[in-house]
């Protein structure tokens, strides 16, 4: 699908979004549930923003209908009207006290998606009064919803919906400012304001297609040399360097970890380090590192083939941070951003590496493998100690790492494990404007015990069957050295419960790394 956004002051496209606050319409109106005789609602003048900018007789009907299915403008709630050859979607805000970011967007993608469903290719959605934020910050945010939406995944569909459609793939949104305004002038500096949220939000839903592209490919053709490709593209795109650690060259350069890991597929692993921008007073370098690890079976400790079934997946670490690449050149922000990712795949073979092995990594320390599905944390010890190389004043890596913090956050709330205060606190900030949800949880020293090897510096995973994901964290602290570390234990797939991310790659992590890097502050 390709989606084209603009911000004009009128639309005349025939499917309209209304996003509706409970407070125009609670308490207002009755129905026949409460009355036998009369099975219309009362109306105020809540109820007048929100239905009358359709002409009666279908303004009163609109009201009449809104009463009758108990529309009340709560969050989750859509009511669809027909006007002639036009919809009229309203979707509901719920109350504008208790609004946020991640409610705003998420009615604004429930009512694109909705629409769409009815083959909608022209829509129009309205801006209402009251929101908490400003034009371009408003925008920005409906934009990223209708992105985040449309996005489809149709790669190997034997027959593409463009030809199944006499109108195409193209969908256009018109996002409508408030109320006319006398002022011509102040007119067209909104206008420009909300414009240049709808131009950032394309390169934030750009990367986040990104992302979600590179994880729902199938394992067959996301190999690391794949990705590789696909960040040589992205390279060339932002006019970013690219360095390239592959194969053998793991071996001969230290990067024992990432080589064990890695050396029995066919696919030989690889180290990737994408640089935007340069060094200096203005652009503090940044590091993201991504576990992408291109499909998981657990090596010899292999996994049960329920276990495997969405092991594609685990490479989500690695897709988020080149989305995240690609968003953060596109929004052309003053940093000198640099990405790192460890890819292998974690096969079966002759040359699989073992339980009871023991590897050096870059950073000099010695690991005992006590499970070899326990992959991830050993390509990142060498991805961090790559990043290290740049001397970043902060690094966040993203990884699936471990199945502890899914259990213990579900699968819409990534684990936030961080040793510095500002960033942790920046990253939970950008987390509640974005609406990629972080819980912090602990590094708990005293478990660190549970790492101990009898003949090396450290096992790879805990023989103890509690505080895995924490555990999983401490292991990667070792390896971030003295700078300011964050790590995100992330899903990175979505079973489509929510109209911002459809079945699939999430790509969830994007737009938290945009709004922390946008941030700027805590660097300072």
């Amino acid at each position: 699908m390709s989606l084209k956004i603009s911000a004009v002051s009128e639309s005349s496209h025939p499917h309209r979004i209304l996003p509706v606050f409970s407070d125009d319409l609670s308490s207002d109106y009755k129905t026949s549930d409460d009355s036998a005789s009369d099975d219309s609602a009362s109306v105020d003048a809540g109820w007048e923003r929100v239905f009358g900018r359709l002409k009666e007789p279908w303004s009163t009907a609109a009201r009449e209908t809104a009463a009758f299915r108990r529309f009340r403008g709560e969050r989750e709630q859509t009511l669809l009207l027909p006007y002639g050859a036009e919809q009229w979607l309203f979707t509901g805000l719920g109350d504008r006290a208790g609004l946020t970011p991640h409610c705003f967007s998420e009615a604004l993608a429930r009512a694109f998606a909705e629409l769409h469903q009815t083959g909608a290719r022209r829509m129009a959605a309205f801006l209402p009064d009251g929101l908490p934020w400003n034009e371009q910050r408003t925008a920005r945010l409906a934009a990223e919803a209708f992105w985040m939406a449309a996005y489809q995944f149709n790669h190997y569909r034997s027959e593409s919906p463009a030809a199944q459609s006499p109108e195409g793939l193209d969908v256009v949104v018109e996002l409508v400012a408030g109320p006319a305004d006398e002022d011509r002038a102040a007119r067209k500096k909104i206008l420009a304001r909300l414009a240049e949220g709808v131009k950032k939000a394309e390169a934030v839903g750009r990367g986040i297609h990104l992302a979600r592209d590179l994880i729902n490919h199938p394992a067959a053709v996301a190999t690391p040399d794949f990705l590789l490709e696909e960040a040589r593209r992205v390279g060339r795109e932002c006019g970013a360097k690219l360095r390239i650690i592959r194969g053998d060259e793991l071996a001969r350069e230290g990067y024992g970890a990432i080589y064990a890991v890695g050396r029995a597929s066919e696919a030989p692993p690889a180290l990737a380090a994408l640089e935007y921008g340069r060094p200096g007073p203005d652009s503090p370098t940044v590091a993201l590192v991504g576990k992408g690890v291109t499909f998981d079976t657990g090596g010899l400790d292999i996994k049960p083939s329920s276990s495997m079934a969405l092991m594609k997946k685990d490479m989500g670490g690695a897709a988020t941070v080149l989305g995240a690449f690609a968003a953060v050149a596109g929004l052309g922000l003053p940093v000198h951003l640099v990405a790192v990712l460890g890819l292998a795949e974690n096969s079966v073979d002759a040359r699989s590496y073992r339980p009871g092995d023991i590897l050096s990594t870059k950073a000099g320390k010695t690991v005992e493998v006590t499970n070899t599905d326990a992959e991830g944390r050993l390509v990142l010890a060498d991805a961090l100690a790559l990043a290290g190389e740049y001397s970043p004043r902060a690094m966040i890596d993203f990884a699936t790492l471990t199945g502890a913090c899914r259990i213990a956050l579900g699968k819409d709330v990534m684990g936030l494990f961080c040793d510095d205060r500002k960033l942790g606190g920046a990253l939970e900030e950008a987390a509640r404007l974005s609406g990629d949800h972080l819980w912090p949880l602990p590094l708990w020293q005293p478990y660190r015990r549970m790492l101990k090897s009898p003949l090396a510096d450290l096992v790879n995973a805990s023989q103890e069957s509690f505080a895995g994901a924490i555990t999983a964290a401490l292991f990667l602290q070792e390896f971030a050295g003295k700078t300011p570390w964050a790590h995100i234990d992330c899903y990175a797939w979505s079973d489509g419960d929510s109209p911002l991310f459809p079945k699939g790659g999430s790509g969830m992590g994007v737009r938290l790394v945009c709004e922390l890097l946008e941030a700027g502050s805590w660097l300072e």
